[in-house]
């Protein structure tokens, strides 16, 4: 989404007009790093480190890439690699569709159908059944839109295969959600956005929100700081408006009504039944009810914010993101901690549940094993202007809000010796990830800030820490919560959602979400005179990427970019 010539990229500079600025990442922009495993088929490479790049030729260069360092010269295992890399691609143009089906009229949704049943057929399979179906039973997409196997229980007992699944299933630290859980449709779409490389801001990432409120601002709108919404306004079955109180005056200061004729949440479904509504509104009761809903709240996370002593040049920092895993067996890793989460490693830091009863509860916390690296000191080139001689360091991996509900309703800083003592753990075993995957920084870390999911609520205002939203399991496409999730309607008149949750997670789905969000509310002829402002600029982007391009093919290129182009470029 770095780029203006692509849909997500000019629809982002056109909602900041054009004030935020992006860089593209250099090659490699992922690296997974996994520990040294003897479990090698004969002859074959053990490789602990491998890289994702750009990859516009739709995941093939990145096949041949990885089948070279796991099984070199298997071109039956390259094919079916292919396979694999081919249905990201389906599963985006199933979500450009699922989009536009949003904000289109009902008389025309026969045309978009195929495209979007496809998406839930796929959607409906696991991450670990569709490897399965691939790797091990030979299927191709077209069997796969029929039906998928269900993988067998136990590890993949071939270890070419078992070491290639497991470097396939990269994707799983930007949705976070084990292989045998989670929808095919989050891998896909994950996998099809970073085939066309990453960016990263220019300037401090909270630049993204300031220049699109200043757009709010130019339109006569205005930005609310400090301003917790207590709930929303509900008048003879509409939403009018919403109570306000201050934030920094705490929970007795006086609550303030703000009417409007359109209320929109962007503060996720869960936010939106268990604390905005009226909790004795039909919709919430229906949402409360099991049998109409199998969606959940997602994870939180855990993170760790370093500054570090020294230029990132001179220190040699990467420029790339390290996504640390400990094991190829992932569910493996899960399944032992969920049963025995005292003796056994856990496969992600969220693994380590809701057992903190006492003190000696934190002995389990041996490793943590599945967390993300990155340096924005390499990645935002103002970095050296603002901040010369001082680099930084982000460690994050997931987090459950049971781990620490029992401190919910207390301060920050105020609580107690034993919320420390668990915090400091944590951190100490991310510290000990980072020495050991940049050994350089070790003796150089100044200071460091741990983040909880309880960090999360205070700032994000997330429910149970659902920084997410919906976890992004098998349920979440099912045609029972359409009502609820990747859709901006709901069924009070007057509110509409917007966000992660009316279309998908990640700072490219909400921004999605935000648009479909706004085109509920301005109606079709409103969508359209949007849809026209904006492909003027788009077909502006266009021609300054190619001057030699004429003002008509211009706007030919930028429709056809903005109705066939997949979601996540």
């Amino acid at each position: 989404m770095g780029l203006a010539s692509h849909r997500a990229g000019a629809l982002l500079k056109f909602m900041s007009r054009g004030k935020q600025e992006w860089k593209r990442l250099d090659d490699p922009y992922d690296q997974v790093i996994f520990p040294k495993d003897d479990n090698v088929a004969p002859g074959r490479p053990n490789y602990s480190e491998y890289d994702f790049n750009t990859d516009h030729s739709l995941g093939k260069k990145l096949s041949k890439q990885l089948i070279k360092r796991i099984d070199p010269g298997n071109t039956d295992l390259l094919k079916q690699c292919e396979v694999w890399m081919e249905l990201a691609t389906t599963i985006n143009v199933g979500f450009t569709h699922l989009g536009m089906s949003r904000v289109t009229p009902p008389f025309l949704h026969f045309l978009l159908s195929k495209k979007v049943d496809e998406l839930y057929k796929l959607a409906s399979y696991s991450v670990r059944d569709v490897q399965y179906a691939i790797f091990n039973c030979g299927y191709s997409i077209k069997d796969l839109l029929k039906d998928c196997p269900k993988a067998p229980e136990g590890n993949e007992p071939d270890p070419v295969l078992r070491r290639l699944k497991a470097v396939l299933n990269h994707p799983i630290g930007d949705y976070a959600v084990q292989p045998r859980v989670a929808t095919f449709a989050a891998q896909g779409i994950t996998m099809a956005h970073y085939m066309e490389g990453a960016a990263y801001t220019v300037g401090p990432t909270n630049n993204i929100s300031i220049r699109n409120s200043s757009m709010v601002r130019n339109f006569g709108g205005e930005v609310l700081c400090d301003a917790t919404v207590e709930q929303i306004i509900i008048e003879n079955g509409r939403a009018v408006g919403v109570k306000v109180r201050n934030t920094s005056a705490g929970k007795d200061s006086p609550i303030t009504e703000i009417r409007a004729k359109n209320i929109v949440c962007a503060t996720s479904v869960f936010n939106l039944h268990n604390k905005l509504l009226p909790q004795d509104h039909p919709s919430v009761k229906e949402f409360n009810d099991k049998s109409k809903r199998s969606i959940v709240e997602s994870n939180g996370h855990v993170f760790l914010f370093c500054k570090i002593k020294g230029d990132a040049t001179t220190l040699e920092l990467p420029r790339h993101n390290l996504w640390y895993f400990n094991s190829y067996d992932m569910d493996e890793a899960f399944d032992k901690y969920y049963a025995d989460p005292v003796t056994h490693r856990p496969p992600t830091v969220y693994s380590f549940q809701s057992v903190i009863s006492s003190s000696s509860a934190f002995n389990y916390l041996t490793y943590i094993a599945l967390v993300y690296v990155g340096f924005p000191c390499t990645k935002d080139p103002s970095w050296k202007k603002r901040l010369p001689g001082v680099s930084n360091a982000i460690l994050i991996s997931d987090g459950l809000f049971d781990w620490f509900k029992r401190w919910e309703n207390t301060h920050s800083h105020e609580r107690g010796a034993e919320y420390e003592e668990f915090k400091d753990q944590l951190a100490k075993h991310l510290l000990d990830i980072l020495y050991e995957t940049v050994p350089q920084v070790k003796g150089k870390v100044e200071h460091w800030e741990l983040g909880t999911p309880l960090t999360e609520v205070s700032y994000l205002a997330s429910y149970h820490a659902a920084s997410y939203g919906t976890k992004c399991d098998t349920n979440i496409f099912d045609r029972l919560n359409d009502r609820w999730t990747t859709n901006p309607h709901t069924q009070i008149p007057g509110l509409t959602m917007a966000g992660s949750d009316a279309f998908l997670p990640a700072v490219c789905g909400a921004m999605y979400g935000g648009i479909l969000g706004a085109s509920s509310i301005l109606g079709y002829g409103g969508t359209m005179r949007f849809v026209y402002a904006f492909l003027r600029e788009f077909a502006d982007n266009l021609q300054e990427q190619n001057p030699k391009m004429n003002r008509v093919t211009a706007y030919f290129m930028a429709v056809k970019k903005f109705i066939s182009e997949p979601v996540a470029n």
